[in-house]
């Protein structure tokens, strides 16, 4: 690629997708250079297919620690590509609650005082079915505030923090069933695509010290080890170490979190 190519292209970035390349995803989405070759390349890969931008925060790029990279979209871009077919024919969608020992249901994401919400549901229409596509979806299976009952710390090792699963527990568990339901009705443009709250909240497992920082403290740990066998012996001693007692930090190690920008919800 030429330096007029690279020019052009982060010219217009913003606005048009298919001009993201390597160079862009790697100055603007990966600054700590924590992804693969492979894991950017799929994830341009998919934001060409799909004509999504990162930058409109329609498609995030997320990666934790060493862990594979995950690629979610946003709820307005399963609208878009759905709006976009020319088969779409609208959809209805609401969430599913008990109250007073009846479960009953209510369009949008109206929560009544003291019911208890339990799943969400979506009715996508095509004009060339004669059968529309009816989804319901069970709330404990998304709801992520359940990670944040263990005190200060969540499940994942992570600092308990309010989330929008608090906050705004209808219309997530809403949103989950309209993306669902538009996967299902809309298999070729949205198969095997997955917007944010689907997906459980990945374990971070990036390690607290840098690789520098864990071959220091081992060093100074065996330095210390021969400085007091050195007091308690006369005579020199073999301090070495068998080499299957020394950790292998190669796949220990990790950059931290890589995020395109704030989730949409």
């Amino acid at each position: 690629m030429t330096v007029t190519d690279i020019q052009t292209a982060e010219k217009n970035f913003l606005e048009d997708p298919q001009t993201l390349n390597s160079t862009i995803v790697r100055k603007y989405l990966d600054p700590k250079g924590t992804a693969t070759d492979e894991e950017l390349a799929y994830f341009i890969a998919q934001a060409k297919v799909q004509n999504l931008n990162p930058f409109t925060k329609e498609i995030y790029f997320i990666k934790y620690g060493n862990q594979p990279a995950q690629i979610v979209v946003a709820l307005k871009a399963f609208q878009k590509k759905a709006d976009a077919h020319p088969e779409f024919d609208g959809m209805d969608s609401g969430i599913i609650y008990e109250k007073d020992g009846e479960i009953k249901r209510s369009d949008g994401a109206f929560l009544p005082k003291d019911a208890e919400i339990l799943g969400g549901w979506a009715t996508v229409y095509r004009k060339d079915r004669s059968h529309p596509t009816k989804i319901e979806v069970t709330f404990s299976e998304y709801d992520n505030s359940k990670i944040r009952k263990e005190g200060p710390v969540n499940s994942y090792g992570k600092e308990n923090k309010p989330n929008t699963w608090d906050d705004k527990p209808s219309v997530m568990i809403r949103k989950v069933a309209i993306v669902t339901a538009l996967r299902e009705a809309f298999p070729n443009e949205l198969g095997g695509v997955y917007e944010a709250d689907e997906l459980r909240e990945p374990k971070d497992v990036t390690p607290t010290e840098t690789r520098d920082e864990v071959m220091a403290r081992k060093q100074a740990q065996i330095e210390q080890m021969k400085q007091e066998q050195t007091r308690k012996q006369a005579e020199p001693v073999d301090t070495s170490y068998p080499a299957d007692e020394v950790p292998d930090y190669t796949e220990e190690t990790g950059q931290g979190e890589l995020f395109s920008g704030e989730l949409e919800y």
